[in-house]
């Protein structure tokens, strides 16, 4: 039987504790990769009434149990849109069950909220899914080449995040492009004749083996399968030959291999405007 315990808003004096707890729950994690984390969420810039950290469970004098929040706001065609992403779920054993339940579902409570969680662990998604969380993506489309020969339209240019910004792209969709340029992504804006439109990649390893780039951001596949041409030359020739998407079937238009099951994606709340938007999520904050 669990003792009595607390849930409550991390704060900064937790850091140590917890820093220990998240290497016991994913040790394939180091302390420093744990510390800059937490030091990231502690220093970017968040929605009101939002969590600079997470959640704790503590029980008698010390922690037991953590969840992080990483928080940002996104826009839609029916204006700003608050995610929080919900990551790095961790209880020790004497607190599993229902307190461990309890610290996700408090961490994914609040009304008009879109939740994520981009890596639930197979043991975990009849609890996430008991609380609301649906499918978003169904799997991972690896695509290595595209159907049409030539991208679309005559005149198309690689932008910086700065040089979209004096192409006329909205000032928010150039601070999403320099945020996460700054975070290590492949952050760029296709220019066509009629159209601006901004890519997120983040480069992998797969297999620790084959570098590839996972598409995090980009406001239409149609854009992406397009010009899916010139997008995947500009990607090898920055070292990346491979592009990795997340679906919930095969794309047409590239050519690939869809795995169904794979890394499958989950969300709550009012649904994504996009059909891939992992920006100021795990997996540019913290590099998941």
């Amino acid at each position: 039987m669990n003792a009595e315990f607390e849930i409550r808003e991390m704060d900064d004096c937790d850091v140590p504790e917890v820093v220990p707890l998240l290497l016991e729950g994913f040790p394939r994690r180091t302390a420093d990769y744990w510390r800059e984390g937490l030091k990231r969420l502690a220093e970017r810039e968040r929605p009101p009434h939002t969590e600079k950290y997470g959640y704790v469970l503590a029980a008698g004098n010390s922690l037991r149990g953590v969840v992080l929040t990483i928080p940002s706001i996104h826009n839609s065609v029916s204006g700003p849109q608050v995610f929080i992403n919900i990551s790095s779920w961790y209880v020790r054993p004497s607190h599993r069950g229902q307190p461990a339940k309890e610290l996700y579902y408090h961490a994914s409570r609040r009304d008009g909220i879109t939740y994520t969680n981009l890596s639930a662990a197979t043991n975990t998604i009849k609890t996430i899914t008991s609380f609301g969380f649906r499918e978003w993506t169904a799997g991972q489309m690896i695509a290595v080449g595209l159907k049409r020969r030539r991208s679309i339209g005559k005149r198309l240019q690689f932008l910086t995040p700065d040089q979209a910004k004096s192409a006329g792209i909205s000032e928010a969709e150039a601070r999403v492009l320099v945020d996460h340029a700054a975070f290590g992504c492949l952050a760029f804006c296709l220019e066509t004749a009629d159209r601006l439109s901004p890519f997120i990649f983040m480069p992998r390893q797969v297999k620790h083996t084959l570098s590839c780039a996972q598409l995090i951001y980009c406001q239409s596949l149609d854009d992406l399968v397009a010009h899916g041409r010139a997008i995947l030359f500009w990607l090898a020739a920055h070292g990346l030959p491979l592009m990795i998407l997340d679906a919930s079937g095969p794309i047409k238009g590239l050519i690939g291999r869809f795995i169904p099951g794979k890394a499958i994606k989950y969300v709550k709340g009012p649904t994504p405007t996009k059909v891939i938007d992992h920006t100021y999520s795990e997996m540019v904050v913290l590099g998941v």
